[in-house]
């Protein structure tokens, strides 16, 4: 019994730390539900600074709300979610043909450069598959971004997946190329759908969590919650963390290029291993989906 007392008051001695540090995120109330608040957070690119998207902190693992180009930041889908792949203001010189690996299985390809109409030809891929192209054009500033926006993302229309800025065009002798400045990419294809009722668990040390209720954003000062169930700490359950997962995090991005028509990629130098449970969040979710 002693034995077991230990272990339950180290890991909600654990927790009460996490939740410190979290504060901003989740709120604990008087009847043990963990309220998560969506917030705003800006883009790295320069030429984005005066937009932001929303972001979900779900136990110490940031998510972004599915979130349509046509509507406030409180409009996003507070319970479908995905996980951000990319948040980059790193220039990329890339020439026609080039293609550009960001990861998970998107790439960014250069299908062709016109300087004459100021024009660069963008092409999405995932997997190899088509998702989407344009032609950005450079003759305003609102036209070098270019927007990617989906239909039948979790059953919504609309929903921004990436964004693109391009900052200049050259065309030479021998090469063409064309400078980005910035990407944001979303996870679309994984995304997922929270419903009330909805089961996480065994979460390691904090057992098992229960989705209480969805609150729609309804202004700027009230983006939207996620409320969960009280957590369930089992007494046979030792506090551990498991570091065998690999942070997929954009922090910590750097990108190196290869010669033409070679795929560039973003390596992940992130060093420092996430905890367990908030990672066994997203993955005991997914495996209830299956």
């Amino acid at each position: 019994m002693k034995k077991h007392t230990a272990v339950l008051l180290a890991a909600l001695a654990v927790f009460v730390v996490v939740a410190a540090g979290n504060v901003s995120a989740a709120d604990n109330v008087s009847d043990g539900s963990i309220i998560c608040n969506v917030t705003t957070t800006g883009y790295e690119c320069d030429s984005w600074s005066d937009e932001q998207y929303p972001v979900i902190d779900l136990f110490g693992a940031e998510y972004v709300p599915l979130f349509p180009t046509d509507g406030n930041i409180w409009d996003s889908h507070v319970n479908k979610l995905t996980g951000l792949i990319l948040d980059s203001n790193e220039t990329q010189v890339l020439e026609a043909g080039e293609i550009l690996d960001l990861g998970q299985g998107y790439a960014l390809e250069v299908r062709e450069i016109d300087i004459d109409s100021e024009k660069a030809w963008l092409e999405l891929t995932r997997d190899g598959q088509y998702i989407a192209d344009k032609n950005v054009s450079m003759d305003t500033d609102d036209n070098r971004t270019w927007t990617v926006a989906l239909d039948d993302v979790q059953d919504e229309n609309n929903i921004v997946v990436m964004k693109v800025h391009v900052k200049n065009l050259f065309v030479g002798s021998e090469k063409r190329i064309v400078w980005i400045d910035g990407i944001w990419l979303a996870d679309y294809a994984n995304a997922r759908t929270l419903n009330v009722g909805d089961e996480f668990g065994e979460l390691d040390e904090f057992g098992e969590f229960t989705l209480n209720q969805i609150i729609n954003g309804t202004d700027a000062s009230n983006l939207g919650s996620l409320v969960f169930g009280s957590v369930s700490v089992t007494d046979d359950t030792p506090v551990t963390y498991d570091t065998s997962v690999n942070d997929t995090s954009t922090a910590g991005f750097s990108a190196s290029l290869s010669s033409k028509n070679e795929s560039n990629k973003f390596t992940n130098t992130s060093t420092e291993p996430p905890a367990s449970w908030y990672w066994n969040f997203w993955k005991s979710f997914t495996m209830k989906l299956k």
